[in-house]
């Protein structure tokens, strides 16, 4: 509805005196109403209050009575602040299922531009097990990746994992003092998980092993052979089992980097800032002071020399920008980093400006996975691991797919219950705002019916079937005989998408598109259960097939930018 949005602001531009506003603050400020009987788009006028220093009633009568209605609007109504704009339904079906029918899997994706931005996610450290709260990391990361790149933009993605550090120490010591000798033949990765567990249990347990972690940290640090060795080799287990759940769950990164090889370029840029005093010792340690912005002081390097996370993470900044030439990146994590991540962006931004390189960095913070028993955590091993979780989606959709055909080969069976569980993962991990905390429940996350991911690949398979009775398109189709409510309402929604798309962008997150998908599904299946398709008479026939035809191509389109895959028949 980008074309309806240009009009109205036009016509908003000219029902103001002076040109006290350009086209582009007014379109802007445009919004889409929360229920369709507020109209299409609404122009809240307290925004412009404070700028036209009038009452936010006068400006949107004075709009409202000096208006030129442009073509494509039928009408206008004021309700206090607020003037509400309804688009003209001919206009708006020729328009946007023409468009929609023209474009194809291009609609609502903007042409890609050269500047690279760096989307870092998934993150996962070595030597533990992968469990649910990785899960929403990387489904909305990916997701976050294809809603910029159908933005525009052209999108590296990045997986920075931890690959040293206690935890490391806590899963080689626990490998050689207890579990040496006693691998499984197969899924090293999620065996390691346990080790680790165990390890950091032992250690609770026992406050002497403290310092038996540290001094291995120190060994591997300066390159013990025999840790090393180990070190290696059980690394190669967390990551080809990483690798395995990222095939399953269709992602592919660009760039794989690890803290092991930025720890001594970190080290270095710590003391260069602090030899040219921008950092400064306190109690030993390196620090940058960043109380004069409310952010206290931000250490990058310990009073031992040792590297931390700030250590590390200003040597990927450099490392974004000088070798993969990006000067943008968005970081996906846990919203407890939240404050750190101030610090960084802060110290960034100030040594940016004394024109130092790094890569300016955004943070898109996500609320945790919660059990019922309460926060998970690896180190106690209250986790629910990514296989068994899978394991129970796919069990269940198996289920369900072999009572409705039984007629199926086996092979499409299984590949429909992995495209319906991965759907029911993926749209459960995306589904709320990701500043919400997802209370994770296995029952409601299941579920096959309602706001989920197989609904949406179900309404998809519906509208498919239809298409395959109808046999072969005509090209004449009189897009005017689309006058029935439930038709008007769903083409109001298809058109929708790409601004769908922008404002998920905006957010950074998926959210706003699930709750789209679902409306549209929703309103589809009203206007299916409500109007005869291939049954009505030739000229409704054909637009109700172009209708029909539209909604299979946005349902596809926002599916893909959730990775979910799209199924002709469930």
């Amino acid at each position: 509805m980008a074309d309806f949005k240009s009009a109205i602001a036009k016509a908003i531009v000219g029902a103001l005196p002076g040109g006290q506003l350009g086209k582009e603050e007014i379109e802007s400020i445009l919004e889409i109403p929360p229920q369709k009987q507020m109209g299409d788009y609404s122009f809240p006028a307290f925004k412009l209050a404070a700028k036209l220093k009038k009452n936010p009633n006068e400006i949107a009568k004075q709009i409202a009575g000096n208006i030129k209605l442009p073509g494509e609007i039928r009408e206008v109504k004021l309700a206090g602040p607020y003037v509400n704009f309804f688009v003209n339904e001919g206009v708006l079906a020729t328009g946007t299922l023409q468009k929609i029918l023209k474009e194809g899997k291009k609609f609502g994706m903007k042409k890609q531009g050269k500047e690279k931005i760096i989307i870092e996610y998934c993150q996962a450290n070595t030597h533990k097990d992968f469990h649910i709260g990785h899960v929403r990391n990387i489904c909305l990361g990916e997701s976050i990746a294809r809603i910029f790149e159908a933005s525009g933009e052209k999108v590296t993605r990045m997986n920075y994992e931890g690959d040293v550090g206690p935890h490391v120490s806590k899963c080689l010591w626990a490998y050689e003092n207890h579990f040496k000798g006693k691998e499984p033949k197969g899924n090293m990765g999620k065996w390691l998980g346990m080790v680790y567990a165990y390890g950091s249990k032992q250690v609770r347990e026992n406050e002497d092993l403290e310092e038996t972690m540290r001094e291995m940290v120190i060994r591997l640090e300066k390159g013990d052979k025999k840790l090393v060795e180990l070190w290696k080799k059980t690394r190669k287990w967390s990551l080809d089992y990483f690798e395995s759940i990222y095939r399953q769950l269709g992602i592919k990164f660009d760039v794989y980097a690890f803290e092991s090889q930025m720890e001594k370029r970190g080290i270095e840029i710590a003391n260069d800032l602090h030899k040219t005093g921008i950092a400064h010792k306190d109690d030993g340690a390196l620090l940058i002071d960043l109380e004069e912005y409310g952010l206290n002081k931000f250490i990058i390097l310990k009073r031992d020399g040792a590297a931390l996370y700030s250590t590390k993470d200003l040597a990927n900044a450099e490392y974004k920008l000088k070798k993969l030439k990006a000067k943008k990146t968005v970081v996906i994590t846990g919203a407890e980093q939240r404050f750190y991540f101030q610090q960084l962006i802060k110290t960034i931004e100030l040594l940016n400006q004394r024109k130092l390189q790094y890569c300016e960095t955004i943070h898109a913070p996500y609320e945790l996975v919660m059990l019922k028993e309460g926060k998970m955590s690896s180190r106690e091993g209250i986790v629910v691991a990514y296989s068994d979780f899978y394991e129970k989606a796919f069990s269940k959709a198996l289920e369900e797919v072999k009572s409705r055909h039984k007629i199926w080969k086996q092979k499409k069976i299984d590949e429909t219950a992995n495209h319906i569980a991965l759907a029911a993962i993926k749209f459960g991990m995306l589904h709320q705002d990701k500043n919400q905390v997802i209370h994770f429940d296995f029952d409601d996350a299941l579920k096959m019916a309602g706001e989920t991911g197989p609904f949406i690949q179900y309404s998809y398979a519906r509208a498919r079937s239809i298409l395959r009775k109808a046999g072969k398109k005509t090209k004449k189709i009189d897009f005017s005989a689309l006058n029935d409510e439930t038709e008007k309402n769903l083409n109001s929604v298809l058109s929708r998408f790409p601004e769908i798309i922008e404002e998920s962008r905006n957010v950074l997150s998926a959210h706003k598109l699930t709750h789209y998908l679902v409306e549209l599904s929703s309103v589809f299946n009203t206007f299916y259960h409500k109007q005869p398709v291939l049954q009505a008479e030739e000229k409704e026939k054909n637009a109700r097939l172009a209708l029909v035809e539209a909604t299979t191509i946005v349902l596809e389109n926002g599916l893909k930018l959730l990775n979910i895959k799209a199924l002709e028949e469930m």
